[in-house]
């Protein structure tokens, strides 16, 4: 198991990874110490719907962010930094507004339902088992411009084999 802090980095679910929650999935891990843990958002999981940080501003969209408490919704800007190349995050807690997100922080905005959550251990054993790719972030994948096809597009790039593990059908057997 790898002692690693991981903090930053993508976790994409691997092909095979069957689990509903994470399916062809892309999440960005906010937080990631082999002793405490970790937590992720989901980024690849749009919804249909978008959240008014305050009337008469732009609506944020909102994404699944995981599968613990789907019904809070958490408040978060994730921006591309060049130099050096990182990711910014921040999230917003409490009274959300406007008022309460500083300018800096209004570009990359986003809300997530719920977030992703692993105990001590759990993350580590899970990538043991290659249940997910780690991957460095992008500007791209950051700002995720076209969540329908980040996940393929990433095992296309990644191997011959995961491209092929990825386009074959859920059920092969019904064709």
């Amino acid at each position: 198991m790898s002692e690693e802090n991981l903090t930053g980095s993508l976790l994409v679910a691997h092909p095979s990874l069957r689990d509903p929650n994470f399916r062809r999935t892309i999440l960005f891990l906010s937080h990631h110490t082999p002793d405490e843990g970790a937590t992720g958002f989901v980024l690849n999981r749009p919804l249909e719907e978008a959240f008014p940080l305050v009337p008469g501003s732009p609506e944020v969209p909102i994404c699944y962010g995981g599968p613990v408490e789907p019904s809070t919704i958490i408040l978060a800007s994730l921006q591309w930094r060049e130099n050096p190349t990182a990711v910014a995050f921040r999230t917003f807690v409490g009274r959300l507004g406007e008022e309460a997100v500083e300018p800096e922080w209004r570009q990359g905005l986003r809300a997530f339902a719920g977030y992703s959550g692993w105990s001590r251990g759990q993350l580590e054993g899970e990538i043991a088992e290659e249940a997910w790719l780690v991957i460095p972030p992008t500007r791209d994948l950051i700002r995720m411009e076209s969540p329908q096809t980040a996940w393929l597009e990433i095992m296309r790039q990644s191997s011959p084999h995961l491209q092929l593990l990825a386009e074959a059908p859920d059920e092969p057997w019904l064709n």
